[in-house]
């Protein structure tokens, strides 16, 4: 398949919630038998929020890295598509293209230990220091209490500097939220329920509304007069589609 005929199948496959094999492009000779071929798979299976999902994923991937529709499935890693390098760039570049609420990239697993083991121990000594100091400063003796207020003390504070740490080191976060395509697909359902929902409720499209956006897309898509998309015209021959 050339780099026009991918185009045209991303695009119908994201308007239409579906799933076109290359076998079943290749089959198809002619804009009718695209357009057949669309109504058979809405008739079987109408929009799915997780499909969906999946195709905005998958041409948000392939606008920002500039790979090939072949290389992203749903079990495709994220990793080598990602270097760490390039990484912060890349996922910040494909958030802005989606629109969409996009999970941040998260801190690495040692990086982390080191801000929880940071914050707790600062917040250890601060809750021991203040009950020892209180007492000095007011000459009173230690009770329970005192150590029952420096324990909530060390828990609250701990867990406040554990946040703070953690926003503050947003910068240096490089790892992923997800292993695989279809996981991040899944993320960003999640985070855009409501999105996705609203698409998928959407009233069925008639057979007549299915035929104008296949012609919207393929004029739009090859820049071509409305007119030339015929349901016998030829996708290689007469419509020029590589």
């Amino acid at each position: 398949m050339g780099l026009d005929s991918v185009e045209l199948v991303l695009r119908l496959e994201e308007e239409f919630s579906i799933s076109i094999a290359d076998e079943e492009a290749a089959d198809s000779l002619t804009v009718g038998d695209i357009y057949h071929l669309i109504l058979s798979k809405i008739q079987v299976a109408p929009g799915c929020v997780t499909r969906r999902a999946f195709y905005l994923t998958r041409r948000a991937l392939i606008d920002t890295l500039g790979v090939t529709r072949r290389s992203i499935r749903p079990a495709s890693p994220l990793s080598p598509l990602f270097p760490e390098p390039a990484r912060r760039k890349q996922w910040d570049e494909m958030a802005e293209s989606m629109g969409l609420t996009v999970p941040p990239l998260r801190l690495h697993h040692d990086l982390k230990q080191e801000v929880y083991m940071s914050a707790f121990g600062v917040s250890a000594v601060v809750a021991i220091l203040a009950p020892i100091l209180t007492a000095i400063f007011l000459s009173v003796p230690l009770g329970i209490t005192a150590f029952v207020l420096a324990f909530v003390l060390w828990i609250a504070l701990g867990i406040a500097l554990c946040g703070l740490l953690l926003r503050l080191n947003r910068p240096r976060a490089t790892e992923l939220p997800a292993d695989t395509a279809g996981e991040l697909a899944q993320i960003l359902l999640g985070l855009n329920q409501e999105h996705f929902e609203a698409s998928a409720q959407k009233t069925p499209l008639t057979d007549e509304q299915v035929w104008l956006k296949v012609v919207d897309i393929f004029a739009d898509q090859l820049q071509i007069a409305r007119e030339e998309i015929v349901p016998n015209a030829t996708i290689n021959g007469d419509l020029e589609v590589d």
